[in-house]
């Protein structure tokens, strides 16, 4: 398939397929005697699992490691290290995964830490609206008026 029809197969814009081979996301593709890019079902779900990451909001570093599992050469140039699948690679995938999902529950910890301290700071302000005013200050009021005549 070319370009066109992966990216609208992968729900991107076809700028989005070329920015990921240029971050060396995928593959690169083979190339008609035109110079059309082909692409297979392979990098279809290539695309799919870089979005589904994205999703997770894991970076294109992080997605570009676990790709280099299984489908993508090292930066060194070096084939993967496993076959998609194999108990090696879905347990180093796992780890990534495990890694980012903690990073999340920190940021959803910091995050409800953070909306309780804004709940307690608006219910200062609501008691301070609701509040009278003090006596001390009336009656401050009341002698500045008198004096004033």
């Amino acid at each position: 398939m070319r370009i066109g029809e992966l990216a609208k197969r992968a729900g991107v814009s076809v700028q989005a397929i070329r920015y990921y081979e240029r971050r060396r996301l995928m593959r690169t593709p083979r190339r008609t005697a035109a110079g059309y890019r082909v692409y297979s079902d392979a990098e279809l779900e290539i695309v799919a699992v870089i979005k589904k990451m994205q999703r997770f909001g894991f970076k294109l570093v992080e997605i570009r490691r676990v790709l280099q599992l299984w489908i993508l050469p090292s930066d060194a140039g070096a084939p993967s290290p496993y076959q998609q699948g194999s108990h090696q690679c879905l347990r180093e995938a796992l780890q990534l995964g495990e890694k980012k999902l903690e990073a999340m529950n920190e940021q959803i910890r910091a995050s409800l830490q953070l909306r309780d301290e804004l709940e307690e700071t608006l219910r200062q302000i609501r008691r301070g609206l609701d509040a009278q005013p003090k006596p001390v200050q009336t009656a401050a009021l009341k002698l500045r008026v008198a004096t004033a005549h």
